[in-house]
């Protein structure tokens, strides 16, 4: 009886630094994922920041769109003045040419 208790024992033994063996790989595995981790999130921090900062001015796009068709409206009138201006200055330059002759 005493053999059989030591062979189980030693059974229970082997199967403990097996089990052992098997969650120290787990948890090296673990480590190294974890230290993966946190080199990849050191590395991506300072992108994420500089993404938040470019996107940060998305909502002001909208005014900005306002204020450009705005200014777009006002390029235009600005352009149909001038070429109305344009088109009074050449008829005046003839009509001041034609005097001449």
């Amino acid at each position: 009886m005493e053999t059989a208790i030591i062979v189980i024992w030693s059974l229970a033994l082997l199967v403990a630094l097996m089990l052992t063996v098997w969650i120290l790989k787990l948890v090296i595995l673990i480590v190294r994922t974890e230290r993966d981790i946190l080199t990849l999130a050191q590395i991506t921090l300072p992108a994420a920041g500089g993404i938040a900062g470019n996107t940060a001015l998305i909502s002001k796009l909208e005014t900005t769109e306002a204020t450009a068709g705005k200014t777009l409206h006002v390029a235009l009138a600005i352009a149909e003045g001038s070429a109305s201006i344009a088109q009074k200055l050449r008829a005046t330059g003839r009509a001041l040419a034609d005097r001449r002759l």
